[in-house]
């Protein structure tokens, strides 16, 4: 496979499935694991938040997506839903404007994609796109400011959520008890939200802010991932391990200690 240019201060990783991600200079982190980019974002997203499923009982879906990186997520999440009929939106979130435009000159000739352009919306901008029965906004600056904006200016609720911010040792603020709230908060009572974390001090983050735990799949050499609804109740071997743990769930006050560190 021959890539193109990576976008500034990016470099390229072949993955073990033979799919591509970028390295982040900023974050010292790759946008995906090294065991398969596609093949994670496949796993943990479109099955993990059951897209396909949902696409076949409901007539509307909205998405959120916390890290939009190369657009793994939105690609593959073009395929799953390729014969839906239905309207949807897909909503996701990027601090990195150079990757945004890169994107969209990577996909300028794409029958979908081509359609995008950027608008400045309360103070930041979206490459958006509006097309037949699909809507893509991606919300371009920090998450934590972009997000509770845009949820005040169009009220939506989450039928699915692909937590995939890096990681929260390179990135916490969006991964606080407080982030995970405010997801909640914005979401149908029927969401999945979906993540390859499956840290002790992030689950117990997700479970104080309401959500209840069950455990994802294993994908390369994690042994575990997260899956949160906002019905029904934790695995209780989760709470039980939970409750064993001496790590406490990461929110707003202690982040800034781990700041300071």
């Amino acid at each position: 496979m021959k890539t193109p240019q990576a976008p500034d201060k990016h470099q390229w990783i072949q993955t073990e499935d033979g799919s591509y991600t970028l390295f982040s200079e900023a974050f010292q982190e790759a946008c995906h694991s090294t065991s398969g980019a596609r093949e994670e974002t496949q796993l943990h997203y479109i099955k993990g938040c059951q897209i396909k499923e949902k696409s076949l009982t409901q007539n509307t879906l909205t998405i959120l997506e916390v890290g939009f990186g190369l657009g793994i997520g939105l690609l593959e999440t073009l395929k799953a839903l390729e014969n839906f009929k239905g309207a949807w939106h897909f909503v996701s979130l990027e601090i990195d404007e150079n990757l945004l435009e890169w994107f969209q000159h990577q996909h300028h000739d794409h029958p979908i994609l081509k359609n995008f352009e950027w608008v400045t919306s309360g103070g930041f901008k979206i490459l958006t796109l509006d097309f037949q029965n699909i809507k893509i906004s991606i919300l371009c600056g920090d998450a934590r400011k972009t997000l509770p904006e845009f949820i005040n200016q169009s009220p939506l609720k989450w039928d699915a959520i692909y937590q995939d911010a890096f990681s929260p040792k390179k990135n916490p603020v969006l991964w606080t008890k407080e982030w995970f709230t405010l997801l909640k908060n914005s979401s149908s009572q029927e969401v999945i939200l979906s993540t390859y974390s499956a840290s002790s001090s992030i689950r117990k983050s997700l479970v104080e802010a309401g959500w209840k735990l069950s455990k994802g799949d294993k994908f390369g050499p994690k042994r575990t991932s997260t899956r949160a609804k906002l019905q029904g109740e934790s695995d209780e071997d989760i709470l039980l391990q939970l409750s064993r743990s001496p790590v406490s769930a990461l929110t707003d006050d202690n982040l800034s200690e781990l700041l300071r560190k």
